[in-house]
């Protein structure tokens, strides 16, 4: 029985080394939430919008919403599970204004949102997260700090090149991190063949919200792998301490 006793130390260690080691440098991997990050009330103004469409015949111009406009608003009327609804409003110089109500399942990103141009998406994404659940939805391809609307935000940014039939499509799209509102966009659209030629650019930026004032929510944090090495070395220590002292205990008995 002293024997069984004098060796159990040893055997508590490789149990514990073993166990701390395999979940301090297993993979950490998170599943991701795609809830929405506003509220009823939230709003954002663009201020900074900018249109152009030159074309050698009129078809279809892919910046027509922001043709002429002043400024944009962006107003969350109710929110729902996933299910966001909101208002946007195009304001024009002459005082004149058109509205529209949009609603958007954030998760799947289906809705009535006619524009390639995500105005909310779920907050609390990053870098390579999918704008939307679903295999075929563009990856966020960096998040990063800046300074936006006049405060320091972490933001979620695409920034692509999109071939077309005899030009391309460069699309730049920023959204804050914690809230998933669009911070701004810039387009630059270019097709020319032997009969047609057609550019087009577009961009908005926000200029002012009402989301700043809150509070950003802090992301659980995951035990890393040093935290894994940590515990696992303090481990040993304690229980090399704990076997010296049985085996000298157990010498003094004899």
């Amino acid at each position: 029985m002293r024997q069984v006793l004098a060796h159990s130390p040893s055997l508590i260690v490789v149990i514990l080394a073993s166990i701390l080691l395999a979940y301090g440098l297993a993979p950490v991997s998170a599943v991701v939430s795609y809830q929405p990050g506003v509220k009823p009330g939230d709003s954002a103004t663009y201020g900074q919008v900018n249109a152009d469409w030159k074309s050698g015949v009129a078809p279809f111009s892919p910046v027509k919403d922001f043709l002429g406009v002043r400024l944009i608003t962006v107003s969350v009327l109710n929110v729902v599970g996933t299910n966001v609804t909101a208002r946007q409003t195009y304001n024009y110089p002459n005082g004149t204004s058109r509205s529209l109500v949009w609603f958007e399942d954030i998760q799947s990103g289906e809705g009535n949102v006619s524009t390639s141009i995500a105005w909310i998406i779920a907050g609390s994404l990053a870098a390579p997260d999918t704008l939307h659940d679903s295999s075929s939805a563009e990856s966020i391809a960096q998040t990063a700090q800046g300074v936006y609307a006049g405060s320091v935000r972490t933001v979620n940014i695409i920034n692509s090149t999109q071939p077309e039939p005899g030009g391309f499509c460069k699309f730049l799209r920023i959204w804050d991190q914690n809230s998933g509102v669009l911070i701004g966009f810039a387009m630059n659209y270019t097709v020319s063949n032997a009969n047609y030629h057609a550019s087009a650019s577009a961009s908005a930026w926000m200029s002012g919200t009402s989301l700043w004032g809150t509070v950003e929510r802090t992301p659980a944090v995951l035990p890393s792998p040093m935290f894994g090495l940590a515990a696992f070395f303090g481990v040993i220590g304690s229980a090399i301490a704990f076997a010296v002292h049985a085996r000298r205990s157990r010498f003094e008995n004899l």
